[in-house]
């Protein structure tokens, strides 16, 4: 492959399971991502909808031209968002995330490798959704995504999510302690 994601393949258009659709996030969604990311507090109060909007017309134009992609999280009748994956090329990504592009070196990665990252509201996680939705990632990008090795980045994960993590026995390749934050890698296969 010569870029993120080959030309001559189809990008997986959706992920349905338990009553969850996973597909493309796009501008006319911007209603409910809004409200999903003030209710995770992953978007501080009074933050504009029209800067959200702009987001995520960036997020769908990279989307389409398959530079990096962008998924929203749904209920099957797509009225309810429980938060996004994003699905990114790994060695760039971690490289901008920590301003060192000598950090990685040691994790054997090459610019294709993939890696996703998700946020789910509270809603999402009282119902149990964060598990189900790694438990089908990693089987929807086993059997229809080109990638060879997929990764998880955890973004200050929360403690819970660290021991649902860890209790999927996932392979943790990176952690970076910065202050009170902490960014690991997991490998998902």
């Amino acid at each position: 492959m010569n870029s993120f994601f080959p030309e001559d393949k189809k990008v997986p258009k959706e992920l349905v399971f338990n009553g969850i659709k996973i597909r493309q996030l796009r501008s006319t969604d911007n209603e409910l991502d809004y409200q999903a990311a003030i209710e995770s507090g992953f978007r501080p109060e009074g933050f504009p909808e029209e800067v959200n909007l702009e987001q995520i017309a960036k997020h769908e134009l990279d989307h389409n031209n398959r530079i990096e992609f962008a998924y929203t999280i749904l209920d099957e009748e797509e009225t309810v968002c429980y938060g996004c994956i994003f699905v990114k090329p790994i060695s760039p990504f971690l490289k901008f995330a920590f301003f060192n592009d000598r950090m990685c070196d040691h994790l054997e990665l090459v610019d294709n490798d993939a890696a996703i990252s998700f946020w789910i509201t509270p809603t999402g996680w009282n119902q149990g959704y964060f598990i189900k939705i790694l438990e089908q990632l990693i089987k929807w990008f086993k059997n229809d995504w080109p990638y060879e090795k997929l990764f998880y980045l955890g973004m200050r994960p929360s403690e819970k999510e660290f021991a649902i993590i860890e209790e999927a026995s996932l392979e943790q390749r990176f952690l970076l302690q910065l202050g009170s934050e902490q960014y690991v890698l997991w490998q998902l296969y």
